[in-house]
């Protein structure tokens, strides 16, 4: 008799998924994973003070980012603000950048512990 239950709860849960089209003008999910690794590398790095004694602004890093990628900066706030609005596509996406952003940080901290000469 308990099994009733179930019915209603597992047509509930699956009617309650819906896919999420995105837009022509946003950027696809794809091309937003590279990206955002970037972006965060930008920002790690600068992290509010200078580095090197570099004097451009993050501004000047975000340019080269969105240089890089061929977009500009509007089609990435447009994308980032539609992805930040539609969680069910914004969280794997961010999934993917923060394995990237791991296995990169692993592989530096490899390479860091490497000595490319002897002592």
């Amino acid at each position: 008799m308990k099994n009733w239950i179930w019915i209603p709860l597992l047509t509930f849960t699956a009617c309650g998924s819906k896919e999420v089209p995105v837009p022509e003008h946003v950027i696809s999910e794809k091309q937003m994973v590279p990206i955002l690794v970037d972006v965060h590398i930008v920002e790690g790095a600068r992290n509010g003070v200078l580095i090197l004694g570099d004097t451009n602004d993050i501004e000047d890093y975000y340019a080269k980012v969105y240089e890089k990628h061929g977009i500009t900066e509007n089609d990435f706030k447009r994308s980032f603000k539609f992805y930040n609005s539609e969680p069910e596509l914004f969280i794997p996406i961010y999934e993917k950048v923060l394995d990237s952003l791991k296995i990169n940080g692993a592989a530096l901290a490899r390479k860091g512990t490497e000595s490319d000469y002897e002592e």
